[in-house]
């Protein structure tokens, strides 16, 4: 067998050929990278991943000037990307026929419960289904629902069995209406229409080992229904209790706006407090404001500066609660002589930023970072920024503790206090 080589050169082979393609290995992604988010990510974007790339790549392979086109391209290359090829259509989740029921029956389990409460704090009787005029509603009698079925044996005494069968039976017409007032009409109409005084006046004897079978023309064609009520104190018992699980969510904003402290702030926002505030009253789908509740205004800040103390908390200080609330700690604030002996126990144990502060000094701190950055100590020799003399300057500190290194820290808008003077 004579076999040419995989190359092309001349000269045959002879003998079995292993012959192995040559594998081509991209790098790892960083995280969010893929052919449909390349075609349409923006400018910023693309520097991000531009910029991990050189930090896993531990040099500079890419390079994070120029257009968005160019910037586009680069990835493409580096990590294989074909973008000529239409990506992969991401399927939509389309709610199944039991998904879309349920969410119907949560959407009218809400409307209720506005009611509900609606109801109860006016003082009024809330009612889940609607009253039925009284000439509307049919008569129903034990013969029309079980007609010719025995009933189950029941272990009587011959003087009960013969009171039973001397109770008359008079039912009303089938096809009469219910007549009467009040909320138990359709409960009334199921009463006994003879004596009931032959059971109640007749002495009852030991009762026998005898088993009758009761037959159903035996017994009354209606049976008594009772109709228990409320008392007044418990039926407004009642009303409080519904009024409190009504209230629920009030009760968590009103904590909400009593709290300044960052570290309950942060306590807010894990026990799950914040995030009920968003589902009951924010958006259904992020950035799409015109499916909020009409209250969502109110509450909107309140939600989204938590939300913003614990993406800092997170991402910048990667969740070191430690090292967190020790940057933000600050010196208790200068206060007159206390007496001697006065009580020193209601004063707190640690002072921190008013987390308002924070969340208005996250630009400043980012455009400080961005100016320090284009300094010419952190360009490497093609005038680009290097994220190796950066991270040999600053390492193993975050962009908050820089910000403090550089001298730039501040909790309030210095340049607009200086433009306000001079105007």
């Amino acid at each position: 067998m004579v076999l040419a080589p995989p190359d092309g050169s001349a000269g045959p082979l002879r003998g079995p050929v292993s012959y192995q393609p040559k594998i081509v290995s991209y790098p790892a992604l960083p995280d969010g990278l893929n052919a449909s988010s390349l075609i349409a990510a923006k400018g910023a974007e693309l520097k991000f991943w531009i910029i991990k790339t050189n930090e896993s790549a531990e040099k500079k392979v890419l390079n994070v000037s120029g257009t968005v086109e160019t910037l586009r391209s680069s990835l493409a290359a580096y990590y294989g990307f074909d973008l000529t090829v239409n990506p992969r259509v991401e399927t939509i989740n389309v709610p199944t026929v039991d998904e879309s029921i349920r969410d119907r029956q949560w959407a009218d389990l809400v409307s209720l419960g506005i009611e509900w409460k609606d109801s109860i704090k006016a003082g009024k009787q809330f009612k889940l289904v609607p009253e039925v005029p009284e000439a509307l509603v049919p008569k129903t009698s034990i013969q029309s629902i079980l007609p010719g079925i025995e009933l189950p044996g029941i272990e009587l005494g011959a003087a009960n069995q013969r009171s039973i069968a001397q109770i008359p039976s008079t039912p009303s017409s089938q096809n009469s209406l219910p007549t009467g007032t009040g909320p138990n009409v359709i409960a009334n109409q199921f009463c006994f229409t003879g004596n009931s005084s032959h059971l109640a006046n007749s002495p009852a004897p030991a009762a026998t080992n005898s088993v009758a079978q009761v037959m159903h023309p035996h017994i009354p064609s209606h049976l008594p229904v009772p109709s228990p009520t409320l008392s007044p104190s418990t039926s407004a018992a009642a009303g409080l209790r519904e009024v409190g699980i009504l209230d629920d969510i009030s009760t968590v904003i009103a904590g909400l706006e009593r709290c300044e402290g960052l570290r309950q702030v942060i306590e807010q926002i894990e026990s799950g407090d914040v995030q009920a505030i968003r589902d009951r009253y924010g958006p259904s789908e992020p950035g799409r404001r015109g499916t909020a509740d009409p209250s969502w205004p109110k509450y909107s800040n309140l939600v989204s500066k938590r939300e913003r103390i614990h993406r800092v908390l997170m991402q910048d200080f990667a969740g070191d609660k430690e090292r967190f609330f020790n940057y933000f700690t600050v010196p208790p604030p200068a206060t007159k002589k206390r007496k001697r002996g006065a009580d020193v126990s209601d004063l707190p144990t640690e002072y921190f930023r008013s987390f308002r502060k924070i969340v208005e000094a996250i630009p400043w701190r980012e455009a400080d970072i961005v100016a320090e950055r284009q300094k010419a100590e952190y360009l490497d020799g093609e005038g680009e920024f290097s994220d190796v003399k950066w991270g040999q300057v600053w390492d193993g500190k975050n962009s908050w503790e820089i910000w403090r290194e550089i001298g730039k820290e501040r909790y309030q808008n210095t340049k607009k206090k200086a433009e306000d003077i001079n105007s």
